[in-house]
């Protein structure tokens, strides 16, 4: 690069430092590699600072091999790393999901004179979180003080995110408490986590109380806070309550909802049944900038099979294909449910078809979709190979598959049949459940064998 501009200024380690820094702040570690050897190509020797960059970069991927042939250079050019250097490895084994080697570094920290920082103890906190040794993150929670740190705003949400896991909300509720009283302000990733727990608890009325309490302090919720309420509410069928957040989420704080928002608003309201509000929220996506995926698709197209409506649902696949949204097993699946519904076996069966032509695999339920239709139709042989073509394709038949086979053979009082199927779920390590049974008692009965 000095080569190029040899005739205006000369680069110095500190410009380098800054352009590396901003490369690493954007994760373009390629580019920053890059930049790294011109610099060497430059005759431009590398400073601590420069090493600490590499390093940290290297260990935010979890590329702790990367990180430690920089580490070696910092002794090669007569350098001592310090507090960000050891910080930064312990992050990188915690990325590497090798927290035991994160603690070595840690522990080392002292012998190497660098004074450990909230930073070098909140990765590896966050290192024992993930790797679920929860009273071992708690016990260095504990040890901060006798270096003089504290537990930062991250400190707090990395353990209160842990307990939520853990589903041990009472105690995150706790810490949560310790943390304001301690004069440590929660930010809104803190609120979002507790928010997301008490919505998958159904606690939707304290959930509520949290983000009431996030506005009034100032805070502007994200887009997976509004989420994390909006899926609250929509589990529980208060699709109004759900609907009033997405206006409160665009109104308030100018936020624009992403399509996981929408799939989720769509679905609720497909299932409530009203199709026209769902369509007319996913009519409004594409104003909004919105590209509707395959969840969206498959949700409306879902709504319209369940309510028997075969040509709209058809429509919305053409308009995916035609959008160059790419169905899955799951949209097909749908529609072919539907087709077997309305006995149209063949016209199922020319979807399949479709299906592979497009490179989407059927799956166990696709053929157990099929299985069943075909055995309702008396068609024993196409439904056995159609079973056969199922194994043969790697898919592994399940409960379903088996019971649609002991339903029909029941149903025509050839027990004998739905005796050797249950045999042979039993090899395959699959439990009957009730319905099973009570289809064979059922049978028994008929047979006056009870």
């Amino acid at each position: 690069m000095n080569r190029a501009l040899e005739f205006e200024f000369k680069l110095t380690v500190r410009c380098y430092n800054l352009l590396l820094m901003s490369l690493s702040r954007f994760s373009l570690f390629e580019d920053l590699k890059t930049l790294y050897l011109e610099m060497l190509g430059d005759m431009v020797s590398p400073n601590l600072h420069t090493f600490n960059t590499m390093i940290n970069a290297s260990c935010k991927l979890g590329n702790v091999a990367e990180a430690d042939l920089y580490f070696s250079k910092i002794g090669q050019a007569g350098l001592r790393p310090d507090t960000f250097t050891y910080t930064s490895l312990i992050l990188g084994h915690c990325r590497n999901k090798d927290v035991d080697t994160g603690y070595r570094v840690f522990k080392l920290m002292p012998h190497k004179g660098c004074q450990r920082n909230e930073v070098s103890y909140t990765n590896l906190i966050h290192g024992f979180c993930e790797a679920g040794r929860i009273e071992e993150a708690f016990k260095l929670f504990s040890q901060m003080g006798e270096d003089n740190c504290f537990p930062t705003v991250r400190t707090f949400t990395v353990l209160i995110c842990a307990l939520c896991k853990l589903g041990r909300k009472l105690e995150a509720m706790n810490l949560f408490k310790e943390m304001t009283d301690k004069g440590c302000e929660p930010n809104i990733h803190t609120y979002t986590v507790l928010i997301d727990s008490m919505c998958k608890e159904n606690k939707l009325d304290e959930a509520r109380n949290l983000l009431n309490k996030m506005l009034e302090k100032g805070l502007v919720p994200s887009v997976v806070t509004y989420n994390a309420m909006i899926d609250g509410y929509c589990k529980e069928g208060t699709v109004e309550a759900a609907l009033d957040i997405l206006a409160l989420m665009e109104s308030n704080s100018g936020l624009v909802p992403d399509q996981w928002t929408y799939s989720v608003l769509i679905d609720t309201l497909c299932k409530r049944g009203r199709l026209e509000e769902a369509h007319a929220l996913f009519d409004s996506l594409k104003e909004k900038g919105i590209k509707s995926n395959e969840v969206i698709f498959t949700a409306l197209i879902d709504g319209y099979c369940k309510a028997g409506k075969v040509s709209d649902a058809h429509s919305l696949l053409d308009r995916m294909l035609a959008e160059d949204c790419s169905p899955n097993s799951y949209t097909y699946n749908t529609l072919i449910d539907m087709l077997c519904k309305e006995r149209k076996l063949k016209e199922a069966l020319l979807l399949v078809e479709k299906m592979l032509s497009i490179g989407v695999k059927p799956t166990v339920p696709t053929y157990t979709i099929l299985i069943k239709q075909m055995l309702k139709e008396g068609d024993f042989d196409h439904a056995h190979r159609l079973f056969d073509q199922m194994v043969c394709s790697g898919n592994q038949p399940d409960l379903f598959t088996y019971t649609a086979f002991i339903h029909a053979y029941c149903g025509i009082g050839n027990v004998e049949e739905a005796e050797k199927l249950m045999i042979k779920m039993n090899e395959e390590g699959i439990i009957a459940d009730s319905l099973t049974y009570t289809l064979l008692i059922n049978a028994y009965g008929r047979m006056g064998l009870n």
